[in-house]
């Protein structure tokens, strides 16, 4: 299975259920999403495993895949802990950073830059997620980093990703400066900050996409 046909399995479900094209309460049939995006049952499988973990679906025995109803508790719930875990996450893995590793950092945050001015959306949501990656990646704490991994939510509102893209790129600034002079405490500030921000960019998001 290629991470193309899963992304592209997950991005269609995930849309499905923000648009209201699946309803809480439906069953998903992993069988008719199958054929419907010419896959396997294995891509739309994994796919539900990682929506049950943005709180999307529930998975029930000997039932399947049930959409979920997201709360705003749902989105502070997962926020709070995402805001917590990311961060300690990220501060074990700043002394483990060479100088190689924050020019990659930086690599990659001006590669979303170049994408930002040329329009280039699904590449910056790509080269997004492979930043956060990055600044997760030399951490000790390697079980916090695959539950960060699980909670990343960026994807759950691809079109707010982008139309929030200049602001982000000011939060992912002042993450890289703070790794680049080795501050721990600003480093935090600024995960937190960018957190939090995405936070209630999400609710306001979401409230009005459902009309609320």
């Amino acid at each position: 299975m290629s991470k193309t046909s899963a992304n592209l399995v997950i991005n269609e479900l995930r849309s499905a259920i923000l648009d209201g094209t699946l309803k809480p309460g439906e069953h998903i049939v992993q069988e008719e999403w199958a054929k419907r995006l010419n896959v396997s049952r294995i891509p739309v499988r994994e796919a539900l495993s990682k929506l049950e973990s943005e709180g999307l679906v529930s998975i029930v025995p000997h039932k399947g895949a049930i959409v979920r109803a997201l709360t705003v508790e749902d989105l502070e719930e997962l926020y709070c802990i995402r805001s917590y875990l990311e961060s300690k996450v990220i501060l074990k893995a700043l002394p483990n950073m060479t100088m190689e590793d924050k020019e990659k950092i930086k690599e990659t945050f001006e590669a979303m830059l170049e994408a930002v001015n040329t329009d280039q959306h699904d590449r910056y949501a790509e080269l997004h997620e492979i930043f956060h990656y990055q600044l997760r990646e030399k951490t000790t704490w390697k079980r916090g980093e695959r539950i960060v991994a699980q909670l990343a939510t960026a994807s759950m509102a691809p079109d707010l990703l982008i139309k929030q893209r200049f602001s982000i790129q000011d939060e992912h600034r002042r993450i890289i400066e703070a790794i680049f002079i080795s501050d721990p405490e600003e480093l935090q500030a600024a995960i937190e900050y960018h957190v939090h921000r995405t936070k209630n960019n999400v609710i306001n998001y979401l409230k009005t996409r459902n009309g609320g």
